[in-house]
């Protein structure tokens, strides 16, 4: 645990009991929290490890959590969503984004469910990774595989949600050691940092065209869910075999990759190639640069003043993005439970279920 009480089964038997407490609900009517009750609980929700981890929280199936940040100087709703990426090691094929938000139905959809637009979209209170999403994914692909007659294997790391169900077919399931995932896994080698410099360059280059529009600067920055969802989309689809490819060289857990993916010609402009320096070609790098030239440009408007402007590493990596687990109290998680129940039983009268507003 964060705060470094082991998470024991006894543990589990009091949060439950304060969580009732704040619902009001009468001790007459209260589980029993038997020991069969608890070992159903823990297999349920893979409960056999605790463990936080950085910014990538798997290998292949790798989280990031992403979310729209308020601009310095400028008041901004926060909006939480999970991605989880998933390509194989010659960056021929990449998976379409699994993506994790709070609302069932956000206000954004227009009524439409996330497969009617065409994302894997799936929620919950606080837009966490969970056993049960993990599995239900993972499930899916497999008869995927298994309707296509192909197997793989699926490097990930032990982060605590990521527990493989034991039927799966199609797909070997193998997890990184404790605390190398940082040193081995491809995503964490710049596949998510390219991912999120092709979202930030998208991004601020939207508010510019906000701004040239004559939207004033307090608005530039606003964009509703499915809107941030569809520059993700971008953003990932920007991330080439290139990238990928050498990220995984980089990781150093594969030989050499030698396919017809390897003449695939890479979403790099030929001016990059002009350069001497090494750097210039390296997809992360220029991905970054794109950010700097989208932010020059933002500075420029006038809409960003330059003492207000963040540094490349800030943008990328903000500190709230350092823990794919979210900490908060009892009291938090409880309200964003019941948040979301409300917003669940008024989504017709509202329109959706933004749980944050």
């Amino acid at each position: 645990m964060g705060d470094g009480i082991p998470l024991t089964g006894e543990v589990l038997r009091q949060k439950w009991n304060s969580f009732a407490d704040m619902a009001g609900i009468p001790q007459d009517d209260r589980l029993k929290l038997s020991n069969g009750w608890l070992g159903r609980f823990k297999v349920r929700h893979g409960l056999r490890e605790m463990r936080r981890h950085g910014e990538a929280a798997s290998a292949n199936a790798n989280t990031v959590n992403a979310e729209r940040k308020r601009q310095a100087g400028v008041k901004g709703k926060k909006t939480r969503l999970t991605y989880a990426f998933t390509s194989n090691a010659d960056g021929s094929e990449k998976l379409q984004p699994f993506i994790i938000g709070k609302a069932a139905r956000p206000r954004a959809f227009k009524k439409k469910t996330g497969e009617q637009l065409g994302f894997y979209y799936r929620n919950n209170a606080k837009a966490w990774m969970t056993t049960y999403l993990y599995q239900e994914w993972i499930e899916q692909w497999d008869r995927e595989l298994q309707a296509k007659g192909r197997r793989i294997l699926l490097l990930q790391d032990n982060f605590s949600g990521h527990v493989p169900p034991n039927d799966l077919q199609n797909i070997r399931v193998e997890n990184f050691e404790p605390n190398l995932t940082a040193h081995v896994q491809p995503k964490d080698q710049g596949i998510i940092r390219c991912f999120k410099a092709h979202y930030r360059a998208t991004f601020i280059q939207r508010a510019i065209n906000r701004y040239d529009e004559g939207i004033t600067p307090a608005e530039i920055y606003d964009i509703d869910q499915l809107q941030a969802m569809r520059l993700a989309d971008l953003a990932w689809r920007e991330v080439d075999t290139t990238t990928i490819r050498n990220c995984w060289r980089k990781a150093g857990i594969l030989p050499d990759i030698d396919s017809p993916a390897a003449s695939t010609i890479p979403l790099i402009p030929i001016s990059s190639l002009l350069h001497d320096s090494p750097s210039e070609m390296d997809p992360v790098v220029h991905a970054e640069k794109q950010v700097e030239a989208a932010l020059d440009d933002l500075v420029a408007t006038g809409a960003l003043q330059k003492s207000n402007r963040m540094d490349i590493e800030s943008l990328l990596n903000p500190a709230e993005e350092s823990h794919v687990l979210m900490e908060g109290s009892d009291r938090e998680i409880y309200q964003s439970v019941m948040d979301a129940v409300a917003a669940r039983e008024n989504i017709e009268i509202n329109g959706g279920d933004d749980v944050d507003d």
